[in-house]
């Protein structure tokens, strides 16, 4: 019942305590929204502050989905994060040709959208790019956060995501 109310047990709140720390002392983060997981990334933390849009985080959310979703198709390199100690390591699963064509198809489209939106503002923009820093690789850029903006609605549009005219 506690956890319901948001109170958690001494041992969970001792296990996030170094997180909330940390992101009150990086970021100036209130520890009470410190918890939040949209505090952990950088886009998060602009949704949090109402400088971006909520469509605009849920694109982003989705174009890292359909990004990861490439990569694993195309054998990229893992993504950052925690090391699996116990992982094992065995025969590769035979590859789902029409899941791989599939991931392909979607990253292609979103970028394909991005680049349509990039070739309306012509050289007033680096649009790819700050999707790029700021989204993928998560990257602290402010100078770059007009620029993510002006992709993340392209890919709002794109992923059809809430109403049109907000995301314009």
């Amino acid at each position: 019942m506690k956890r319901l109310v948001g109170m958690h047990d001494k041992d969970e709140r001792e296990a996030m305590r170094p997180g909330i720390e940390a992101r009150h002392r990086h970021y100036g983060l209130d520890p009470r929204i410190g918890k939040d997981q949209m505090a952990g990334s950088f886009v998060g933390r602009l949704a949090m502050s109402g400088e971006i849009t909520q469509q605009q985080y849920e694109a982003a959310v989705r174009y890292c989905e359909v990004y990861q979703e490439m990569q694993a198709t195309v054998g990229g390199p893992k993504p950052s994060g925690a090391v699996n100690l116990n992982a094992t390591r065995g025969m590769p699963a035979p590859e789902n040709v029409e899941r791989s064509k599939k991931a392909l198809a979607d990253w292609r489209a979103a970028v394909a959208a991005v680049q349509e939106r990039q070739n309306e503002v012509r050289a007033g923009g680096a649009l790819i790019a700050a999707l790029d820093y700021c989204v993928l690789r998560d990257e602290s850029h402010t100078h770059m956060i007009g620029w993510m903006r002006e992709g993340l609605n392209a890919l709002a549009r794109h992923f059809k995501i809430g109403d049109k005219r907000k995301a314009a």
